[in-house]
């Protein structure tokens, strides 16, 4: 059984003449010398980027590069800040000798300030009187020399001449 395909005089099948091998290749060359061109470009910046990358250079010297760094542990540091927040915040300590400053734990220095209670300031009557509010007038009794107050009079803060408590508990 022999099968033959007629040929169709309308045009159907390939193209025999059109087709150029020869710019195919020249096309297949450009691209080739493109890629190369390309490969080549890339592999130069990434030795200049890595010539002129001093990081790991400037480690090996001892220098610390700037702020932000990189956390090596940070878990670690985590805990080495709270366990430093814990001793600063339950443990006392001498802020400055010479103003009698101390430092209470938390817990005390709430009690503290529960039983002494805020200072407060009643800025009406400041508005009212036309002082400015931050530059309130002392009353009169405080505004006498220490001597010549009685020991229980009304201008004092609670402290007789004899106690020097330190009242910046912090």
């Amino acid at each position: 059984m022999e099968h033959t395909v007629p040929h169709s005089t309308n045009g159907a099948g390939h193209e025999q003449s059109e087709v150029s091998v020869r710019l195919i290749v020249v096309s297949l060359a450009f691209l080739a010398v493109g890629t190369f061109l390309v490969f080549g470009l890339v592999v130069g910046i990434f030795r200049y980027f890595y010539d002129t990358d001093k990081t790991a250079e400037a480690l090996r010297q001892g220098v610390i590069p700037p702020e932000p760094r990189i956390e090596v542990a940070p878990y670690e540091q985590l805990q080495q800040l709270r366990a430093k927040e814990d001793r600063v915040l339950n443990t006392y300590a001498l802020i400055d000798k010479d103003s009698g400053r101390v430092r209470v734990p938390i817990g005390r220095a709430i009690d503290l300030l529960a039983a002494k209670g805020l200072p407060s300031h009643n800025y009406l009557d400041d508005i009212l009187a036309g002082r400015k509010p931050g530059a309130a007038a002392k009353p009169p009794a405080a505004r006498q020399p220490p001597a010549a107050q009685p020991a229980g009079a009304p201008g004092q803060q609670g402290n007789s001449p004899g106690q020097q408590g330190n009242s910046n508990a912090k």
